[in-house]
């Protein structure tokens, strides 16, 4: 990805271990055009609140650069 800060890629790795488990839940045999809407919809909200919740854990641990 272009324009990711390193703190993005770290929120991102940590999201795609969430998302993993997620899928072991919906099985990963699926076809995603498989997947009911509830399915994608759960994909989803795993993904956005994973991913707000590490920023803001990796925000609280950063060093302010001032």
């Amino acid at each position: 990805m272009q324009g990711t800060t390193e703190e993005e890629r770290l929120a991102i790795a940590l999201v795609m271990k969430r998302l993993g488990q997620t899928m072991d839940r919906i099985g990963w045999d699926k076809r995603l055009c498989d997947l009911t809407a509830d399915d994608v919809t759960v994909l989803i909200e795993e993904v956005l609140d994973g991913y707000g919740a590490e920023m803001s854990r990796i925000a609280a641990t950063a060093e302010v650069p001032f």
